[in-house]
């Protein structure tokens, strides 16, 4: 998974490594969510560019302690597909990205 770059995003959560695709995430906030797996609380939100796929999942632990990414992926797949999938999800690891200490994950997802 590649680290990213210091620039901020919607609501200052974090950001991911180019500051022209930043600008142009929109938070879908409808879609925010807390999800448990195995007794660890996560908090899910997606990113989209306007009126293109894919999405930017951002999944952190409510405690704030490192995300394993594996489980990132698990949990963000788990949260997007009643949410916005009308098309089999096709995961894009290409787009995957953290912070320094891997407490914020963006898993990317098409669907």
């Amino acid at each position: 998974m590649k680290p990213f770059l210091g620039i901020p995003l919607a609501i200052a959560l974090w950001a991911i490594s180019t500051a022209a695709l930043a600008k142009s995430l929109v938070l879908v906030e409808e879609n925010h969510a807390e999800l448990e797996r195995d007794g660890v609380a996560y908090v899910l939100d997606s990113y989209i560019v306007m009126f293109e796929q894919p999405y930017y999942i951002l999944v952190r632990r409510k405690d704030n302690q490192a995300v394993n990414a594996g489980v990132a992926e698990e949990v963000a797949i788990e949260y997007i597909l009643p949410r916005g999938c009308t098309v089999p999800l096709e995961r894009r690891p290409d787009l995957d990205r953290r912070n320094e200490d891997g407490t914020k994950l963006i898993i990317g997802v098409a669907c």
